[in-house]
């Protein structure tokens, strides 16, 4: 059964989770603010789902054409590339917020009238 926790408390007892999701085969949804972000499952378990997701690859080919495919595994591929560079995006919106223009300036005027 899966038990939620948040993640100050994960963090003050990760190494106890750890012990129960390991030996005890319990699962932990950790959340922030009430959203749920990770879940906490021990390696078999984990080890299981991969097999899982390999297996209905093989069995469930993508119906994307070879072409598509082939790109998007590209950009998959980039994408995980660029997060591990960068960081998750969200870390990064307080940046990309503050050099917005602010509200009284003509600049919104001009994005609703293009809209």
């Amino acid at each position: 059964m899966n038990q939620t926790i948040g993640m100050m408390e994960a963090k003050s007892k990760l190494a106890e989770l750890v012990g129960r999701v390991a030996y005890g085969g319990q699962r932990y949804i950790l959340e922030r603010r009430g959203r749920p972000m990770a879940m906490l499952i021990s390696i078999e378990e984990y080890e299981q789902l991969q097999a899982q997701t390999e297996e209905a690859r093989a069995t469930h080919p993508s119906p994307l054409p070879p072409e598509l495919r082939r790109r998007q595994e590209i950009l998959v591929a980039r994408a995980i590339q660029l997060r591990k560079q960068l960081g998750p995006p969200e870390d990064r919106l307080g940046e990309l917020f503050a050099d917005l223009p602010p509200e009284d300036d003509d600049f919104w005027v001009e994005i609703q009238e293009i809209s």
